[in-house]
């Protein structure tokens, strides 16, 4: 769906769950950030009919560049952000010109192994406020929506029964529809190192699933035991968001 203001603006669902039924359209959305929307663009997201917002940036990103979306009736805002591991590091390197890419990738693939460990209350708050009473339509968002709100998505879809190859095949989406984060970065970027940011790369979801294998085992396990939706949660989730047979 084509916003002026923000570029990673999609729908997540579409997908094959294991049982065979499809991921509902129109329930999820996932996005880049909301700061630039145009009159037009809060148009079009409030005839979504969007109830829930979890914004995943830190609350300095919220200060710098608040979400446009206030006149959206009745969109309950949820402030759950964060900065991934190291993140700080990461951009105050690439600013100064210290990093290469390969410093960044490595960087980044850190960011995602910790993802399941370091911010997993956030992301097991994501899977109960989308079973919350009138929580649908959904959308999560971060400032580029690939990393934070790329593992988001991941473990919603991991939840819903989606397989790996169907989630990577949803990440990497991002890369037709990457932000221009030259106004966190400056403009004297080695081009190499900003495609190694801003790409959604196959490795960095790979590192999560690394740490989601050695921890739990299994999708499953890692949705059952350590984003806590048990077996019964699990079921009215995918009651709300899986089509019917």
């Amino acid at each position: 769906m084509a916003l002026h203001g923000a570029v990673n603006f999609r729908d997540f669902g579409g997908y094959r769950a294991a049982d065979g039924r499809q991921v509902k359209w129109g329930q999820l959305y996932r996005s880049d950030s909301l700061a630039e929307l145009t009159v037009a663009d809060v148009e079009i997201l409030a005839a979504l009919g969007l109830r829930t917002l979890c914004d995943l940036r830190h609350a300095d990103e919220r200060a710098h560049k608040p979400d446009h979306v206030d006149v959206v009736s009745k969109l309950k805002i949820h402030a759950l952000g964060f900065y991934p591991t190291k993140a700080q590091e990461l951009l105050a390197g690439v600013r100064a010109n210290h990093f290469d890419a390969a410093d960044v990738e490595s960087h980044l693939r850190e960011a995602y192994a910790r993802f399941p460990l370091d911010q997993l209350a956030i992301y097991s708050r994501i899977m109960n406020i989308l079973l919350e009473a009138a929580s649908l339509p959904f959308l999560i968002h971060c400032t580029s929506g690939k990393d934070r709100t790329g593992f988001a998505a991941a473990a919603i879809l991991m939840a819903l029964g989606v397989s790996r190859d169907a989630i990577l095949e949803d990440y990497l989406l991002t890369n037709r529809y990457q932000r221009d984060l030259s106004f966190m970065l400056g403009t004297d970027i080695d081009p190499a190192v900003m495609i190694a940011l801003t790409q959604a790369h196959p490795s960095y979801l790979a590192a999560a699933w690394q740490t989601i294998d050695q921890t739990w085992g299994s999708d499953q396990a890692f949705v059952h035991e350590g984003l806590g939706l048990h077996a019964s949660a699990q079921t009215r989730l995918r009651a709300l968001l899986l089509e019917p047979l």
